[in-house]
């Protein structure tokens, strides 16, 4: 696994509606790279929805934010 630091990261989840697509949903991971390119970091596949969640880390516990969308 790589450990990259970006001052820009984006996360598309796609929602796949071609019957003939591999998957239901395409996960893109990306960020700048240095030289202020997209770089792509993971492409993941499921037929089951993506869970999204954010937590914090206060120390010595991560805990999950509490969010409003479902």
């Amino acid at each position: 696994m790589s450990i990259i630091d970006s001052d820009l990261v984006d996360i598309e989840i796609q929602e796949q509606t071609d019957p003939d697509a591999g998957c239901k949903y395409l996960i893109l991971v990306s960020y700048e790279g240095p030289n202020k390119s997209k770089e792509i970091a993971k492409v993941l596949m499921t037929n089951n929805k993506p869970h999204l969640r954010q937590t914090v880390d206060e120390g010595n516990i991560v805990v999950e934010k509490v969010s409003c969308q479902k």
